[in-house]
């Protein structure tokens, strides 16, 4: 049929037409752009190797395992709990002073820590695997012989310096070039450049959250409806509807974003204070009664906090904290 012809004659005019552009692009000349490349592929490496050197001979690798059984670190990891207590009431009473850096670890804990870690976990693995090969793969450094001749420190450090100030040769920077594309090879660009994007996201939401606007009113009340559903889904039983608990929760949750949602658009300040609060509220409740429990005042700290006495406890921390901060901010302190 005609339509059917017209179509195959169509789709040979586009293929002649994209072979034609493939010839003549094969036609023109191209320029070398390797020195672009080879150039900042052989510095990188130098520094890398450079680096190494350093760490390998100021022992940054056992002072940092000799810091991590340091006596003051130590202390303070026994004392996780009161310290986490003490952040939560810093929350409560002054949280609305630094609300950007709170709001930007919030999203960061809440929605993008796990993509983050994870993609840039990936590309550190595959760097260590690289690293380690190239390693595993480099000459044995044979030992310098001792001259007859004893040197003094001055000319032994001089002698080091000039070693420093030699320009590499053209074939170091060829072994330079060659070690860094054994790097690229064996890395996988595609993951890389999902770990960049991730960071890249991750520092983008911050910003609009910090920003202000319906960005931040929609994730604030996103976190107090998370907050307030895990204190209000304890205090409710659907009897009959056990069966249909997973639709049950997400009613809840529901009806606290109709209440919450409008609460974030119109009063947003407040609505902020209370997200606030009740974090601290949360940290200062859940670890102090754990601390109380460590050193013997609590006998059983789940027990405490799933009691009345410790939603009460945290009610206060929010109310107290709220109107504290509201107070505050009324007066131009929280600005």
């Amino acid at each position: 049929s005609s339509p059917t012809r017209v179509a195959l004659s169509t789709r040979k005019d586009h293929h002649a037409q994209i072979l034609s552009s493939s010839a003549m692009s094969d036609g023109l000349p191209k320029m070398n752009a390797a020195v672009a490349v080879s150039a900042p592929l052989a510095a990188a490496s130098m520094g890398v190797q450079a680096i190494s050197r350093l760490v390998e001979q100021h022992q940054v690798s056992d002072k940092l395992s000799k810091l991590g059984s340091h006596p003051y670190l130590e202390a303070l990891q026994t004392k996780k709990e009161l310290l986490l207590t003490v952040l939560g009431l810093v929350l409560v009473l002054h949280g609305a002073q630094f609300k950007n850096i709170f709001l930007c670890a919030q999203l960061v804990f809440a929605f993008l820590l796990v993509r983050v870690r994870g993609s840039v976990m990936t590309i550190y693995e595959d760097l260590k695997k690289v690293t380690d090969k190239m390693e595993a793969d480099a000459p044995v450094a044979e030992p310098a012989k001792e001259s007859s001749e004893d040197q003094s420190k001055h000319a032994k450090k001089r002698d080091a310096k000039k070693e420093v100030a030699k320009a590499p040769s053209a074939a170091d920077k060829q072994v330079h070039i060659e070690a860094a594309k054994k790097v690229l090879k064996a890395l996988d660009s595609e993951r890389l450049g999902n770990a960049l994007k991730e960071v890249l996201l991750c520092l983008m939401a911050c910003l609009l959250v910090i920003h202000g606007g319906l960005a931040q009113r929609v994730a604030v009340a996103h976190a107090l409806v998370g907050a307030v559903a895990l204190r209000v889904e304890v205090l409710l039983k659907f009897e009959g509807f056990e069966d249909l608990e997973s639709w049950t929760t997400m009613g809840v949750r529901l009806a606290l974003w109709i209440v919450i949602l409008p609460m974030a658009l119109f009063m947003g300040p407040f609505t902020l204070i209370l997200n606030i609060t009740s974090v601290g509220a949360t940290l200062a409740t859940e670890h102090g009664v754990k601390y109380l429990s460590k050193i013997g005042k609590v006998a059983d700290a789940d027990a405490l906090l799933a009691s009345p006495k410790g939603l009460i406890a945290f009610a206060s921390f929010v109310g107290f904290g709220s109107l504290w901060q509201g107070w505050g901010l009324a007066g131009g302190r929280g600005k």
